[in-house]
């Protein structure tokens, strides 16, 4: 990481260029990040006393262990674009202020750090560092595991599955690409209670936990506008693929064979592992309705251009919680195309897959394509209310709230039937 001094160095050196090329407003405004005291790295995997959203003097305290990194900078200068996951570390701390906790937040898979202060509350994730800190905690400690996924076991065997599914199709054997290599068992079966991305579906692999609460992801406010002009009769023909990593996992392989033959067309937004690029050379780099842009930003203009121009988005992924760059295209009014796997419950305005199969993926992206250009404004308009309505960081923190209280209040009151029994022992 480059000092303090060379940064200050490096300015001076480009500074006629700036002043040139940067107006006065733009120039301060880099002078200052250039010039801002770097924590160390150690210093950023744990964040103290998280206070901003208290009203009044906190009267409980928290440990969250997630994400530090996005709630370094100033509030100004927060991540406010990419939701899933950094928007999440960013609400839940002001969820659990707005509870009345001061919260402190330590990286997900830190294993050097360990907890010194008593917590009224934990909130973990992830099975790197969970059995670690609970260990360390009160008995009267209220813990609970959130999951971004569904359970863990499921989403092991469901990948396994595509991956020799692949390899029946097209004889190559590739390696897993979104498995969880750390147990997450003690986990969940620790915790006073789960909280998971995801609607009933997602809860339904939870099955064998006793208390476990679905709620939705979310989606920074979309101010784009582009959908007004909108040519949602050619838009028919257009398909996005837009991704977080894991080829298969996505089903990234079951659409490129389902596309494959059409007169339809599909973009591929995700990063092309070097074994899956191989298996689906063709696909990805000759045939003429696909076309692969690798990853791209979220709500830049390559991405919005892609709004533009497709009606829909796609997934056949295999497990998630909820999967937040769907979401993201959603917010742009892009109709989902989703198998029960993706969590999302689809209302009006959704195309269900029914399964991932290559031929109920071509027949269905061959009938919406058939789908009346009113009809695809209507569900264009419901999904971008949706997403305005359902999936708003405020409406994750009030769900968020609103199940701490439900595992807090429950494990009060199976402490109060055990007190109550140990007051009245049986004869």
């Amino acid at each position: 990481m480059a000092s303090k001094a060379s940064r200050r160095t490096d300015l001076v050196t480009i500074r006629p260029l700036l002043r040139k090329l940067l107006p006065a407003r733009a120039r301060t405004f880099l002078k200052s990040f250039l010039t801002r005291p770097q924590p160390e790295a150690a210093d950023r995997r744990f964040l103290a006393g998280f206070k901003e959203f208290c009203v009044g003097a906190p009267s409980h305290r928290a440990l969250v262990s997630y994400l530090v990194d996005p709630l370094l900078p100033p509030p100004e200068q927060r991540d406010r674009t990419m939701f899933s996951n950094r928007g999440i570390a960013q609400q839940i701390p002001q969820a659990l202020n707005e509870l009345g906790y001061v919260v402190d937040i330590v990286q997900w898979d830190d294993l050097t750090w360990q907890p010194t202060d008593r917590y009224d509350l934990f909130v973990g994730h992830g099975g790197v560092n969970y059995e670690r800190i609970a260990h360390k905690l009160i008995p009267d400690t209220v813990r609970i595991y959130f999951s971004t996924g569904i359970y863990w076991k499921e989403s092991n065997v469901r990948e396994a599955q595509r991956l020799n599914d692949l390899t029946v199709r097209r004889g190559h054997l590739l390696q897993p690409d979104r498995c969880i290599r750390q147990s997450e068992e003690y986990a969940n079966r620790a915790a006073n209670g789960i909280i998971c991305l995801g609607n009933q579906e997602a809860i339904k692999t939870y099955r064998h936990f006793p208390l476990v609460l679905g709620i939705n992801n979310g989606v920074y406010p979309v101010t784009w506008n582009g959908w007004k002009d909108k040519d949602y009769q050619e838009g028919r023909q257009h398909f996005l693929f837009f991704s977080g990593g894991g080829n298969i996992h996505k089903g990234l392989d079951l659409l490129l064979e389902a596309f494959t033959g059409t007169q339809l067309h599909l973009y591929v937004c995700q990063n092309i592992e070097p074994g899956f690029g191989d298996v689906y050379r063709y696909e990805l780099t000759e045939c003429p309705n696909i076309h692969t842009y690798g990853q791209i930003p979220m709500r830049s203009p390559s991405f919005e251009a892609l709004a533009m121009q497709c009606n829909w988005v796609i997934s056949a992924t295999c497990a998630e919680g909820q999967p937040g760059a769907t979401l993201e295209c959603m917010g742009y009014g892009l109709i989902p195309i989703l198998p029960p796997s993706a969590n999302i419950d689809l209302g009006g305005f959704g195309l269900l897959l029914p399964d991932c199969n290559v031929g109920t993926i071509r027949a269905t992206v061959l009938n919406a394509a058939q789908t009346p250009i009113d009809e695809c404004r209507r569900r264009s308009l419901l999904t971008r209310d949706a997403i305005c309505h359902e999936y708003s960081p405020e409406r994750f923190n009030r769900n968020f709230k609103q199940a701490v209280r439900q595992i807090a209040a429950a494990k009060a009151n199976r402490q109060h039937l055990a007190d109550t029994a140990d007051d009245h022992p049986t004869d």
